[in-house]
């Protein structure tokens, strides 16, 4: 949440800040009309209430309806915004206590007020944000400090009640469970965060984005929160974040990417998914709005002049549009081969109608590599795919697939530092499920099989059992 003072939004801040002056001036004027000792600390409790809601929902965009489930409970403790979340919180839970002087109700309130704020975040337009149960935690502990604090000076002054409150508490919190299990709970959808799945990227791996996106698009978009994915079971993680636009009115529009890690090679970011081009598109200098394969080519090579100058030594080049009618504007890419061998170096830029850039995939790597002689041919390769997936499919309990298999070119591939060739087999497959008549049609996947041992890899890079 923290991470939205760093915007730079001086008259949003100011705003807020007079808006809690003004609610506070209030809440001390009331006090005293009433008669309360309190009004000082009420004055407090607004203020430091209506600063951390409104440092929360400052530019809100669009909601996700997702909110990310962190199991990694010690994490946010090491990041500068978790900490952040733990601080601004302390003085609620302080003024809080000092204010109403009933620690039941309060304690309530500190866990309830930053699951709530993160409950609008994910449903609420215009307000939206991250939703993170990590957040949350640092907020509720930063409140139970505060109220620890005040509990400790009000019990050493004798002037603290600790019943007092019991039976509102109670029936405010088993409102709240049910509000959260049977209303709030079904409006989300969650991922989880674990040590098998997502985790907050370290300061290395922040670096190495900023340095991959400002390469690619200069200081066009803020990079938003980044995350650590393992690539299931290989000795491989990436880097996955979001690219929101600077443009002001539109902070909610954003995109996504992710970089390899810890090699780095392999950037893809997406900024535009639709037919229609928006505001994240990346206007490429002096190009106009393309219609043909040839237009979008001319900007294509204009963007990766600027960007990957290196992508001009590349000896096989192609555009192509991106639907039948070019719906999705045109894609245009470079590739190395060597004795017809396809080199591990690529780069594929996709144009909108526009004649902005709506998505790039870069993967470095040599323009030239001496591989041993391939063993297994085309034919092989797609005999060596067909059984594998037949063989998972059946421990999946699937029958009666119908496989297309097409063998279609060679590929430097490393592995465990030693380069060797292999085929690159597609995929389409039409399946019943057990007890089910109906067909299933299932996109095409690209399948890798080293042409020098037979081994089957799928597409995600995991190897497969032949038998």
């Amino acid at each position: 949440m923290f991470t939205a003072i760093f915007q730079h939004e001086v008259g949003y801040l100011a705003a807020c800040a007079l808006i809690a002056l003004i609610l506070g001036g209030g809440a001390w004027a009331l006090a005293r009309r009433l008669g309360s000792p309190y009004g000082v600390w009420w004055v407090g409790l607004l203020f430091t209430v209506t600063s951390v809601v409104g440092v929360t929902f400052m530019d809100g965009g669009r909601a996700s309806g997702a909110c990310v489930l962190n199991h990694q409970f010690a994490e946010p403790f090491h990041t500068t915004q978790g900490v952040w979340n733990l601080a601004m919180m302390v003085p609620v839970g302080f003024f809080a206590l000092m204010a109403v002087r009933r620690p039941l109700p309060i304690l309530v309130g500190v866990v309830a007020l930053p699951l709530g704020i993160e409950f609008i975040q994910a449903t609420v337009d215009g307000l939206g944000g991250v939703c993170d149960s990590s957040d949350a935690e640092m907020n509720i502990i930063g409140g139970l400090v505060g109220l620890a604090v005040a509990a400790t000076v009000l019990t050493v002054r004798r002037s603290l009640d600790w019943r007092a409150g019991l039976k509102g508490a109670l029936i405010a919190s088993v409102a709240f469970l049910v509000l959260g299990s049977g209303v709030a709970r079904p409006m989300l959808e969650f991922t989880n965060v674990d040590g098998t799945g997502l985790s907050d990227a370290n300061s290395d791996q922040k670096r190495a984005v900023e340095n991959a996106v400002k390469e690619a698009f200069g200081d066009r978009y803020a990079i938003g929160q980044l995350y650590e994915q393992p690539c299931g079971d290989l000795p491989c993680k990436n880097i996955i974040f979001n690219l929101h636009s600077r443009e002001k009115g539109h902070r909610e529009a954003f995109g996504n990417g992710s970089l390899s890690w810890p090699d780095r090679k392999h950037l893809n970011v997406l900024l535009e998914d639709s037919d229609r081009p928006t505001v994240m598109g990346y206007p490429v200098t002096g190009a106009k709005a393309p219609s043909t394969d040839q237009e979008a080519n001319r900007v294509a090579r204009s963007y990766a002049q600027q960007h990957y100058p290196w992508a001009k030594g590349a000896n096989v080049q192609q555009t192509y549009p991106m639907g039948e009618k070019a719906q999705l504007g045109w894609m245009t890419n470079w590739r190395w081969t060597h004795s017809g061998v396809l080199m591990p170096r690529m780069l594929d830029v996709q144009v909108d109608r526009a004649g902005n850039v709506s998505q790039i995939d870069v993967t470095l790597g040599p323009t030239h590599v001496d591989l041993p002689k391939a063993k297994l041919n085309a034919k092989q390769a797609e005999n060596a795919v067909v059984k594998a997936v037949a063989a998972r499919l059946r421990a999946n309990g699937t029958t009666d697939a119908t496989l297309q298999v097409k063998a279609f070119t060679v590929k430097a591939v490393e592995q465990d530092g030693t380069w060797a060739p292999h085929w690159l087999v597609n995929v389409t497959q039409d399946t019943k499920q057990q007890g089910d008549d109906t067909q299933l049609s299932n996109p095409g996947e690209t399948y890798r099989v080293n042409a020098l041992n037979g081994q089957v890899y799928d597409s995600g890079g995991a190897s497969m059992k032949v038998r």
